[in-house]
């Protein structure tokens, strides 16, 4: 299985994913597809409609910045909604769907979840850091908004390139405390 790209579903990508109804018998299923994807692929992470499944949820396989080929976190979040955002990070992010496009996106340093599990238990969980920006970059998919549309500097590189250009520009932490907000969304259609 492959994903869907910006270059051949951008209309498909743009939609706002819907709620997983409680009882939808189809929930263990959607985490089995985003998780083999995710244990097939060189990623941190993977949206549902990334996959085909319009739904609010994705799946965390790690949140290690200095690789890709880490142990396993490998968790769901189902219906996910950020309550806080505070601090501010920078980070040359790429995505599955987005090609060879790669931005400068700044996300919160902090920012508060609540989510439901795969058995239905709610959860409010603080994310610090990087997986703070892995997460907030899949919980943008759910609305459509990919990484290109928050971009301060936009750039095109295989994704060779990307491994070794990261090496020289890493995860920056601008501040852990001030207030968050983003800019104003620009959406991007593929530049490529």
């Amino acid at each position: 299985m492959e994903s869907l790209t910006i270059k051949e579903s951008e209309e498909y990508l743009r939609q706002i994913s819907t709620k997983i109804e409680k009882g939808d018998d189809q929930v263990a299923k959607y985490i089995e597809i985003l998780e083999e994807y995710c244990n097939t692929h060189s990623c941190f992470a993977m949206a549902g409609v990334q996959l085909g499944i319009p739904k609010r949820i994705v799946y965390i396989k790690h949140t290690d910045p200095e690789s890709i080929k880490t142990e396993d976190v490998g968790f769901a979040m189902i219906n996910p909604i950020i309550l806080n955002r505070k601090g501010k990070t920078e980070y040359w992010e790429a995505c599955m769907s987005g090609l060879d496009n790669v931005a400068l996106v700044e996300r919160p340093y902090t920012i508060v979840v609540r989510y439901e599990t795969p058995e239905g238990e709610e959860k409010e969980v603080t994310f610090d850091g990087f997986p703070s920006t892995v997460i907030s970059h899949e919980l943008d998919h759910l609305d459509g908004i990919f990484h290109m549309d928050r971009a301060k500097k936009l750039l095109v590189m295989t994704r060779e390139e990307r491994v070794a250009f990261r090496k020289e520009n890493k995860y920056n932490i601008i501040s852990k405390d001030c207030e968050f907000t983003y800019p104003p969304l620009k959406k991007v259609s593929n530049p490529n």
